[in-house]
């Protein structure tokens, strides 16, 4: 990568970092058995601690698990009050349907494209580049922490091992995340668990002898439809959509003349901001128990709590104001039906998720980002980081 110009916040430079972040593959497995013989965001950290070389940041990684690492760089500020903490994930989902080009960046006009290009390597090089320019100027107001995190696409065990272990007070959070640049305060948690019918197997010469999983199954789903349905009734946020149940995923049975005795679906469970996920989970297990059925529910592959920040936090309101300004157009802090690390803040932490891209882009084949859009976010995040709170 060239070497740093004066200022960081500039097309060609970003252009460059994005496409460098990209060319590190760190590509999750989400959950698959993976031998790699490093973690999936070493590359990443390996050159980010080539780029914070010798700029005062104090950089520390923060190991996870076997597979998985973070890297958190510290800025000292002026005073040592509760830090700024800024998040930004560095996996990615995996990008099977075009590996053949996903990991070797091209850059059309103002379009950089890539896998990781919206989500997240774009946000994740706004706050690099933020972080950089304010390292430029001398220490800001408030010491910070950019938290470069490991493994959000699968089970957000980076960001959650790291509030584990630091518990410390934060004056406030912002989370990359390709929004538009546009801050949102609340978003979805969510709980995802299998579901698992038992039935009693039997030749389909004489099913009657057996009993069809398959068939209970049906009723599990169609008692999850209604469900759903009181919930819609139940739940009308102004600002946020309902809960939502989806059935993911489907499987059972064991070859053609046989009675299937299992059949187990994936539920994604989708939790709006002032109720808990594990109690939700509950009363649905507790509906579906009225079915009188021979089911069985898995442990939660993630239960993650909800973003609930106060509209009129003033994290939100400055926030809406400094990236108006730096747009050029009036904007509206907004909420989102998905989720994030932000879930595992302190709620006594008021929190945004912002960031450049459009989430449409994310997860996709070509998946791109306007590098316009990556530096408004660093101009928005530079400001923040050198606003007085």
């Amino acid at each position: 990568m060239e070497d740093c110009p004066i200022s960081t916040i500039t097309q060609d430079y970003a252009a460059d970092l994005l496409c460098e972040l990209i060319r590190c593959d760190s590509i999750s497995p989400m959950g698959l058995p993976c031998n790699r013989g490093r973690t999936v965001e070493r590359p990443v950290v390996e050159l980010l601690e080539q780029l914070f070389a010798d700029t005062g940041a104090v950089l520390t990684p923060r190991p996870v698990s076997d597979l998985h690492e973070s890297l958190e760089i510290f800025v000292p500020g002026k005073s040592d009050g509760p830090p700024l903490f800024f998040e930004s994930h560095m996996d990615t989902v995996p990008a099977d349907d075009w590996i053949d080009r996903a990991l070797v960046p091209r850059v059309e006009g103002d379009t950089v494209y890539g896998r990781g290009a919206c989500d997240d390597k774009g946000p994740l090089t706004s706050m690099l580049l933020a972080v950089l320019d304010v390292l430029k100027d001398g220490p800001p107001p408030l010491p910070i922490i950019l938290l470069a995190a490991g493994d959000e696409e699968f089970g957000q065990t980076g960001i959650r091992h790291y509030m584990d272990h630091h518990s410390q007070a934060y004056t406030l959070g912002v989370f990359g995340e390709p929004t538009s640049n546009i801050p949102v305060f609340q978003h979805k948690g969510v709980a995802r668990w299998d579901i698992i019918a038992h039935g009693v197997s039997g030749h389909t010469a004489q099913p009657e002898f057996g009993r069809n999983a398959i068939y209970d199954m049906m009723k599990v789903i169609d008692a999850i439809g209604s469900y759903q349905e009181r919930l819609d009734a139940a739940h009308n946020d102004p600002y946020i959509s309902g809960p939502r149940i989806t059935v993911s995923y489907i499987n059972g049975g064991r070859t053609r003349n046989a009675v299937p005795d299992e059949c187990t679906i994936w539920v994604d469970f989708r939790i709006i901001p002032g109720l808990v996920p594990m109690e939700e989970r509950a009363k649905l297990i507790a509906e579906l128990d009225k079915l009188e059925l021979d089911i069985t529910h898995a442990e939660p592959q993630i239960a993650t709590p909800p973003l609930n920040t106060p509209m009129d936090a003033a994290l939100v309101t400055k926030t809406v104001e400094i990236a108006g300004a730096v747009l050029q157009h009036d904007i509206e802090p907004t909420t989102a039906p998905y989720g994030t690390d932000a879930s595992w803040v302190r709620p006594s932490t008021p929190s945004i998720v912002m960031g450049p891209g459009d989430i449409k882009h994310a997860h996709a084949i070509d998946e791109n980002i306007q590098i316009a859009e990556v530096l408004a976010g660093a101009n928005i995040f530079r400001q923040i980081m050198i606003s007085e709170w």
